[in-house]
């Protein structure tokens, strides 16, 4: 089990949710489990996956519990039919800011720590404004991979001028951001927003598809589109090269352990032979006295 947790951030429509969902999607569909967290409270986007009713299960029931354990956790787990391989842990439809005891970061990160045992990948679709939210702070900090997604508009020039200040802490290792140039038009200027923001790495194209997609709550579906399958490549893209790095740390990981065991097998080895010539030797001095 690969254990990760991604987050999901950036500026508000900068199609967090919606890239959320694909690479949720295209992660399941590689036979790894995959519990995406849902951190929006001020307007709960579950719908916009599951346009059913899915009972009384919340996200705020799990944080506001005296103590959070895998079970409560499982608890309020939303699977679905046709996919055995997704979860979803959301605010349920009328959930508000309101509607819950408040929480601190040591229950936020209780939460992400357990969630870690549950599943390959947790991927977290945080909200813009970590700042009046926990969660995704918390999701931010211990993240093993951030994708920061940028819009070719003034709005997400001025939203990270405001918020990038709010992590320079260490602990958010923020210059380890994955930048995704998101949303984009054809009449947008992007190559001055990735001169602006140095190092972007993925593009997403806008899609009309994606958008009648959110409205009618079928981000799960496959795009047939031309701009649609532009955009699933880049999709595919980023779940190969997370699925490769799981690969290459895991390796790494499985030679170190290796090199443990045959470190500790040779000092057993050479602790078996000093105790052996001791042995020798004083047996050697006995006889020739």
């Amino acid at each position: 089990m690969n254990n990760q947790i991604i987050a999901i951030w950036g500026n508000t429509h900068s199609g967090k949710t919606t890239t959320t969902m694909k690479l949720a999607k295209e992660l399941s569909e590689k036979k790894k489990n995959i519990i995406v967290v849902m951190c929006d409270l001020s307007s709960p986007t579950l719908m916009t996956v599951i346009p059913y009713d899915t009972g009384d299960k919340s996200l705020g029931n799990i944080l506001s519990a005296p103590q959070i354990t895998q079970e409560s956790i499982l608890a309020e787990c939303i699977t679905l039919k046709k996919n055995d391989y997704l979860t979803f842990i959301a605010y349920k439809q009328g959930d508000n800011l309101f509607s819950y005891a408040e929480y601190d970061r040591e229950k936020a990160v209780d939460f992400f720590i357990l969630l870690r045992h549950l599943a390959d990948y947790i991927i977290v679709d945080c909200t813009g404004n970590m700042e009046n939210d926990i969660l995704s702070a918390t999701a931010l900090e211990m993240a093993d991979i951030v994708f920061r997604h940028i819009t070719c508009d003034l709005k997400s020039l001025s939203f990270y001028e405001s918020h990038l200040p709010l992590i320079k802490d260490r602990r958010f290792k923020a210059d380890g951001h994955i930048k995704i140039l998101s949303n984009i038009k054809d009449y947008e200027a992007k190559s001055a927003v990735i001169q602006r923001f140095h190092g972007v790495k993925y593009q997403l194209p806008h899609s009309q598809e994606l958008e009648e997609q959110s409205l009618s709550g079928s981000l799960l579906e496959s795009l047939t589109s031309k701009k649609g399958k532009q955009y699933s490549n880049i999709i595919s893209q980023i779940t190969e090269t997370l699925i490769s790095t799981d690969s290459e740390t895991a390796a790494l990981k499985s030679q170190k352990e290796c090199s443990f065991k045959l470190e500790s097998l040779l000092d057993s080895i050479k602790s078996s032979i000093d105790k052996l010539k001791d042995k020798i030797f004083k047996s050697f001095s006995k006889d020739k006295r």
